[in-house]
């Protein structure tokens, strides 16, 4: 789970990527870059049918392409969090939020040279910029901090609250009408998120609030970037994002550093190439297919989280997590398909 995985959801939101000819939502779990995908006519019944475009075999191709690459992005950062767990016991969250964030400045370089160097880093909403830093630094940090000390895969079960914490901030912050369907599906999401909370224990009880605070700033922060779509493009927001986090967690080791023993160095580097590459297939994921088709792939990543748990750290689920995962998961499809029936009623009224 990576705060920069967000920075996707901008591109078909924003001026700075393709439009599509439907309309997809950010209240999904996470990112979204996409390129046009015509509406299918078997979404549709009636005379209008014969006016929308079938699917072409490229554009079918394409959207196959996007869930291979969101499906091995999502197996990288599940793997850099098993290898955040497995290092968090000897060194602190700050040090490797370091090793992840200087190492994913690296492609981020690249892509401000391509843009035409720096002059395309330049922020005109600077202060947004840096409350959204501040917020995505708290999500990092919260969940770089709870791996070590609870399973992996509770983690994982709590964090799945984002969409429904985007769907209720999304009206206060962007003014968008959320039905009385939509509303029911977050309560009862939020009702699942109280019993993985588990409210009779003591210890996990602590750090699953953690998570859940970690999950509510990681909503937030992708909240604003819809705001700040309008006025930055995602590269400014990226480079931004790392080198003040790069400082930050600098700063935030240096009192407990402890120097890496060699085959450390290769695993902090490790972390940081896997969540700079996920995030790159992450990014082209969203570019090729829609973000309803690609968002519940998102809730696969709770099987690779099991078995990392299980095989890495011989973990098992809290009987509390089996059973509010599924109120969860639920929710957050329902939600999902509620803005597939909008899109679709949306694209309807649009035709002549």
């Amino acid at each position: 789970i990576d705060g920069a995985q967000q920075q996707g959801i901008q591109q078909h939101e924003d001026g700075h990527g393709p439009r599509r000819a439907h309309v997809t939502s950010a209240k999904q779990p996470v990112h979204a870059h996409a390129a046009p995908i015509p509406l299918q006519t078997s979404l549709y019944s009636g005379s209008r049918a014969s006016k929308i475009a079938c699917l072409s075999d490229g554009s079918r191709h394409a959207v196959l392409h996007g869930i291979y690459l969101k499906l091995g992005s999502l197996a990288l950062f599940c793997t850099m969090d098993a290898l955040v767990k497995a290092l968090g016991s000897t060194y602190d969250a700050f040090q490797l939020m370091l090793s992840r964030s200087v190492v994913a400045l690296l492609p981020v370089a690249v892509m401000i040279w391509r843009a035409g160097g720096m002059k395309s880093v330049r922020a005109n909403r600077p202060w947004l910029q840096a409350v959204r830093i501040c917020v995505a630094f708290g999500s990092t940090f919260g969940f770089f901090y709870v791996f070590p000390r609870m399973p992996l895969v509770d983690a994982y079960a709590i964090s799945f609250a984002a969409p429904l914490f985007m769907v209720a901030l999304s009206v206060p912050m962007l003014g968008e009408p959320v039905g009385w369907r939509r509303w029911t599906a977050v309560v009862v999401g939020f009702i699942g998120v109280l019993i993985m909370l588990d409210p009779w224990g003591i210890e996990i009880h602590t750090m699953s609030l953690i998570v859940l605070g970690a999950t509510f700033c990681y909503a937030l922060s992708t909240v604003m970037i819809r705001l700040l779509s309008r006025h930055d493009s995602d590269i400014v927001a990226l480079f931004w994002l790392f080198l003040a986090t790069s400082v930050a967690s600098l700063a935030g080791a240096i009192p407990t550093w402890i120097w890496p023993t060699p085959i450390d160095w290769v695993w902090l580097l490790m972390i940081g190439l896997l969540g700079g590459v996920a995030q790159i297939l992450s990014t082209r994921a969203w570019r090729l297919a829609p973000a309803a088709i690609l968002a519940p792939f998102d809730y696969t990543s709770i099987v690779l989280a099991v078995l990392f748990g299980y095989l890495w750290f011989k973990e098992e689920p809290s009987w509390t997590v089996w059973l509010g995962l599924p109120l969860v998961i639920g929710s957050g499809l329902y939600i999902l398909h509620r803005e597939r029936v909008r899109a679709r009623q949306r694209a309807m009224a649009a035709l002549p």
